[in-house]
């Protein structure tokens, strides 16, 4: 069976002779029924609104932050592809997007507690 997919998502073809797994983003593939099972991911980009509440700069003053960011996978990148299938394969955008959220909640966090107030809105 052929099965094709857009210039948004990849397939994951594994099984019965893909060792290792065959990653194809926008593209179709052959697929051998039963023996071989195929899976997408969304290579979408997400918008995320990045919250951080109260954090204490390097001198204790409790700030509230909020930034956004973009997130997307880059199909053309295998290594990254890679990356993203093992942590990310079989979940919905939702989480996928979730995940995203929170890691860069705590990397906004920690950002935030290493600077002092004049040197977050001297570089935003």
């Amino acid at each position: 069976m052929f099965y094709t997919c857009g210039p948004n998502e990849a397939m994951v073809v594994s099984g019965f002779g893909r060792s290792p797994p065959l990653m194809i983003a926008g593209g179709r593939v052959f697929v051998l029924p039963c023996i071989q099972k195929i899976q997408r991911i969304t290579l979408n980009t997400l918008t995320l609104n990045v919250k951080s509440d109260k954090v204490y700069t390097r001198h204790g003053v409790p700030i509230s932050v909020t930034g956004i960011a973009q997130v997307k996978i880059q199909g053309q990148n295998k290594e990254m592809l890679a990356t993203a299938c093992q942590m990310f394969m079989g979940k919905s955008e939702g989480e996928i997007a979730q995940i995203a959220l929170e890691t860069l909640e705590g990397h906004q966090r920690a950002i935030i507690a290493h600077l002092t107030v004049e040197e977050i809105y001297q570089d935003p």
